[in-house]
């Protein structure tokens, strides 16, 4: 009994070694790095945040603690930050690195149990051989009852009165293998039959020609039916090898890290920025597009690796593996040298060995073939040398390791989302009014209702949530920014220039034009242009008594002292199809009149607004058309255009715009709306409104003030915003380039 309590002298395991080491290490190698790693990129990435935010003026205007010094502000922005990504970060993340480990945790669990139903040990007396199982279970093999011993390159059989034991030398270490055939010579010397002898040095063998060759280098020709069915099985197992040692499994190390990567590409994906947004859903769309891609590029490897193969084979080239002291060399065509300090891993499986990086067959060999490969291989390799099984994963166990991650995603989508949601509700809330419908329906809204939507709309001038942005402007005072009240006449254009022409008016009241008039534009009943002798445009004189002018992409307005409005060109009303190339009389008891690219607004006495032609988006598509004159709202103060927007205020302070919104320039979130057909309210307390330039009249009116700007996108210019707005408290805000009515303080260059 003492001598059975003895350490084993061989262990039969057949549980395969990438099993065994998927459940050991399935936490990770380098999991607490992997967290720590994590960790504090987030906490780099929320300060970065935190100090953008309090250097920009974000955290001042979200918290509304101004009194606070931008330290501290830094320093609530950053916790704030961080206990929100410990709750939507970090903690479910957690969850779900162990809630899949524990899902791995049981698959291999299962199928270790599932192989060590054939494991045993042995020990050796001097009256027999005992085994004992898992559950301890023990059988007694008496050398008088043997009466066969075999040994052949796969297996030691035992035939005794009791039973038959087959002890398979693949689950066997080298150490083992001797052990056991030692004792069985000393104890069954009679009975031991050795059908295999195993090398000391080295083995050459020739694989495979256009016939199998044995070790000894003879011919055993077979019919070729039989050799073409070896051949599909050889290329088939290898497929399969190649297929299922590509295994959807993960460690929580890579959980951890492919986690935060997930995070920030779904979170980029719902991000304003539309850029950031499409390269976010690209990298989202290649990662999952990627992983059955790459499969399928491997197994296109495998394939053409397998055609190469068979044409040696078919063009003559013979096999050859030669494994020695040195290393392994194989030679089919070309060479394939690995010394076996060069050799990461062999591996042993029930058809096949992987010397490193050769693919050996077991059919293509012979029994004791098998077995030299394997005893030299577990001579110099050592520990390199295992026993491993890839068996094709089921879809239910594919599901099962992407199920948490599933998980993890979807809860940071329905966060990103959620977040989105509560961030328009709050802009939203802040603003003035509301964007929804209205168009000429307002219209008929009484004056009580009117005030109760001004009463709303109070305080609407705390919607920025910036520190001021500067814009730097040539002519301050021109803009009227202290004045209570913008009268209408310091809101008229002496000053309108596109890429073709120049229209201005002079301190006597005389228009003026310089226009290659391609559409009539001079109204002087041509199309042809003045130009003088040195190639420019001639400044031609075209009307008298004009207070204010306003230039379309192809037509000309302007204003008459006494309230009527004339045009030329190719006018967008049914009045004038074609072109006018003289002036055309309009309307009459007009205030003021701004013109779009292809379109017009005008504001008459009466305080209703009109409007003609149309309004295009950015790539030319029509959002909105009129049929000649059309009303469009009333009880307005002051109408304007941009070149794809237009905006009207009421005279209760409302701002209603229409058009473009692509660029948010009409006040709204974009992600909400691109484009408004009709107007909708986005503002109230409003007392002026510039659109594409925070300026009356034209850039050109300010010569040379654009020279010392490389790029309008590099400051705060007038004309980078889309839309600026002065509102009753005296308070200048801008949107469409970094949000929705940002706060402005105008600077006088």
């Amino acid at each position: 009994m003492d001598e059975r309590k003895r350490q084993p002298d061989f262990i039969c395991d057949p549980v395969p070694e990438n099993y065994r080491r998927r459940y050991e290490e399935r936490k990770g190698k380098y999991r607490n790095l992997a967290v720590a790693a994590v960790v504090l990129f987030i906490f780099g990435i929320e300060a970065l945040d935190a100090l953008l935010s309090t250097g920009w003026g974000l955290a001042e205007g979200v918290l509304g603690f101004r009194g606070w010094s931008r330290g501290t502000l830094f320093l609530w922005a950053l916790l704030k930050g961080m206990l929100r990504s410990a709750l939507f970060v970090l903690l479910p993340l957690y969850v779900v690195c162990k809630w899949h480990a524990s899902l791995t945790g049981k698959a291999y669990a299962a199928k270790i149990r599932e192989y060590e139903a054939g494991w045993f040990s042995g020990f050796f007396t001097a009256e027999c051989l005992i085994t004992e199982n898992r559950e301890g279970q023990r059988k007694c093999w008496y050398y008088s009852e043997i009466s066969l011993v075999e040994e052949d390159g796969g297996a030691f059989r035992i035939q005794s009165g009791s039973g038959a034991l087959t002890i398979l030398k693949m689950y066997l270490k080298r150490d083992s293998v001797r052990s056991i055939r030692n004792h069985l010579q000393r104890y069954c010397s009679g009975v031991y039959r050795q059908e295999f002898v195993e090398e000391e040095e080295k083995i050459s063998l020739v694989l495979s020609g256009r016939n199998t060759l044995s070790a000894t280098g003879k011919s055993s020709q077979g019919n070729p039916q039989e050799d073409a069915r070896a051949q599909k099985e050889i290329r088939e197992g290898y497929l399969r090898y190649v297929r299922d040692s590509m295994p959807f499994y993960y460690m929580e190390t890579r959980i951890w890290i492919g986690g935060i990567c997930a995070y920030y590409l779904i979170r980029c994906a719902f991000s304003e920025s539309r850029q950031l947004s499409l390269m976010a859903i690209l990298g989202i769309a290649l990662i999952i597009i990627g992983i059955p891609v790459l499969r399928q590029v491997r197994l296109l490897s495998g394939r053409r690796a397998v055609k190469a193969r068979e044409r040696q084979i078919n063009a003559g080239f013979p096999s050859v593996l030669e494994i020695g002291r040195s290393g392994v060399l194989f030679r089919s065509g070309g060479e394939i040298w690995q010394p076996w300090e060069k050799i990461r891993k062999i591996t042993e499986g029930r058809d096949c060995f992987v010397i490193g990086r050769i693919y050996l067959p077991k059919g293509n060999l012979t029994e004791e073939e098998n077995g030299q490969v394997r005893a030299l291989c577990q001579k110099y390799a050592g520990r390199k040398y295992s026993f491993e099984e890839e068996r094709p994963q089921k879809m239910r166990e594919i599901m099962r390791t992407f199920l948490p991650i599933l998980c993890f995603a979807i809860f940071t989508a329905v966060v990103a989302i959620g977040e989105n949601r509560l961030e328009w509700w709050n802009d939203r809330s802040a603003e003035s009014g509301t964007w929804a419908e209205s168009g000429q329906a307002e219209t008929d809204t009484t004056e009580a209702e009117r005030q109760e939507d001004t009463q709303r709309n109070a305080g609407a001038g705390d919607q920025g949530s910036r520190e001021p942005v500067y814009v730097t402007t040539p002519d301050k005072a021109a803009l009227h920014l202290t004045a209570e009240e913008i009268q209408i006449d310091n809101c008229y254009s002496h000053n309108e220039a596109n890429y073709a022409s120049r229209f201005f008016i002079d301190s006597y009241g005389t228009l003026y034009g310089a226009s290659a008039n391609e559409h009539g534009e001079l109204g002087n009943g041509t199309t042809e242009p003045d130009i003088t002798a040195k190639g420019f445009y001639r400044e031609t004189e075209v009307a008298r008594n004009v207070c204010h002018v306003s230039l379309g992409e192809e037509f000309m307005v302007y204003l008459t002292d006494s309230g009527v409005l004339m045009g030329t060109g190719k006018l967008p009303t049914e009045d004038s199809p074609g072109f006018t190339t003289a002036a055309l009389e309009l309307m009459s008891d007009v205030q003021y009149v701004k013109c779009s690219d292809y379109g017009m607004i005008v504001l008459k006495e009466d305080g209703t607004v009109w409007c003609a032609g149309r309004l295009c988006d950015r790539a030319g598509n029509v959002i909105r058309e009129y049929s000649g004159f059309e009303q469009v709202m009333d009880h307005a103060v002051y109408a304007d255009a941009g070149r794809r927007t237009m905006a009207v205020i009421r005279s209760d302070g409302s701002l209603w715009m229409w058009g473009d919104n692509s660029s948010q320039q009409c006040g709204v979130d974009s992600r909400v709306e691109e484009e408004f057909r009709e107007p909708v309210q986005v503002k109230g307390n409003v007392r002026m409104v510039w659109l594409d330039r925070l300026s009356f009249s034209s850039e050109q009116e300010y010569q040379g003030y654009l020279e010392n700007v490389s790029d309008p996108e590099d400051q705060y210019s007038y004309n980078v915003f889309w839309t600026y707005i002065l509102l009753d408290d005296g308070q200048l805000y801008a949107c469409g380039r970094d949000g929705t009515f940002v706060e402005v303080t105008v600077i006088e260059e």
